[in-house]
């Protein structure tokens, strides 16, 4: 079911957006209230969620293994990107409805949107926590971005206290 949604080719010139072109909301990020975006480019939308940081903005208070930790997850989000995909934006077990091993439904489409590939499983982990084994579950239906989950976990650790 996702690897068709992901499988969906992006509208011409898309951004970051969300399904209808307009703005987006994701209740992980702290200043995303009431919206944010949309943004026309992938790089737009890390600018916007680190705050514009750049690494030349080195503070004295950053120890050296966590400016190395921002040099590289700013290195990674300026980089090159390939075209958003439809993603979700909130997988989490509440949302998906299970009868007997098969999935029959998924709900509450409220932060869907066109993303870049690894906000859906960047985004369902993020309630490991409160979940206990969810991280496994999620292997199950999603590819892993290890590369990328620790740039997003970066970002959340600096920018969405």
């Amino acid at each position: 079911m996702l690897q068709e949604l992901r499988s969906l080719p992006p509208p011409p010139g898309v951004g970051i957006e969300s399904c209808v072109g307009g703005s987006l909301r994701d209740s992980r990020i702290a200043r995303s209230w009431p919206r944010f975006g949309p943004f026309k480019t992938t790089q737009e939308f890390h600018q916007w969620l680190r705050r514009d940081f750049r690494p030349e903005e080195r503070s004295k208070y950053v120890d050296d293994q966590d400016w190395e930790d921002l040099k590289d997850m700013v290195a990674k989000q300026d980089g090159p990107w390939p075209p958003p995909v439809f993603t979700h934006g909130d997988l989490n077990p509440s949302n998906i409805f299970v009868r007997g091993n098969r999935v029959v439904g998924i709900i509450d489409w409220e932060f869907a949107g066109w993303y870049p590939y690894y906000w859906e499983y960047t985004s369902a982990w993020y309630g490991h926590e409160t979940r206990q084994g969810w991280e496994k579950e999620i292997l199950n239906f999603l590819d892993p971005y290890p590369e990328e989950l620790k740039m997003d976990l970066t970002r959340q650790r600096w920018w969405d206290i």
